[in-house]
């Protein structure tokens, strides 16, 4: 049996990684500012359509770099979601006991654990009766 399971790392980057990007983001704003500008006054009136897609281009590089550059930690959101298998056992058979081990060992805690179990619904009143007796007996 297989479980799988889906992470998201978040990347943020730091110090030299961040300017990095910034720069990056900078050098693409004006490269498609440029391209667009290109596009308008060269591209669109000599070769009519083709000069639209240059446009698109450059407009999508300008938007792209100035979310780069501006973005709170120079990149705009970038998660990865990253998916795993595990190999999952099969687990054993619970089984049902007609007693409910005590894990601690002072009378206080262990009358404190079975009150919280009676609380939580696991044990019935008459079961919480007989162990608080038997805690009792002890002391």
């Amino acid at each position: 049996m297989k479980n799988r399971k889906r992470y998201t790392v978040q990347y943020k980057p730091t110090g030299a990684g961040k300017a990095m990007m910034r720069g990056m983001g900078v050098f693409h704003a004006v490269f498609g500012t440029v391209f667009a500008l290109i596009a308008l006054t060269v591209i669109i009136p000599s070769a009519g359509l083709i000069g639209i897609l240059f446009l698109a281009a450059g407009v999508f590089f300008a938007v792209n770099g100035a979310l780069i550059a501006l973005g709170k930690n120079g990149l705009m959101g970038r998660a990865y979601q990253i998916e795993t298998e595990e190999e999952i056992s099969e687990m054993p058979a619970v089984e049902t006991h007609d007693h409910i081990p005590s894990t601690a060992l002072d009378a206080k805690r262990r009358m404190e654990q079975l009150e919280s179990l009676k609380t939580a619904g696991l044990i019935t009143e008459q079961e919480y009766q007989q162990k608080r007796q038997e805690i009792l007996k002890e002391l």
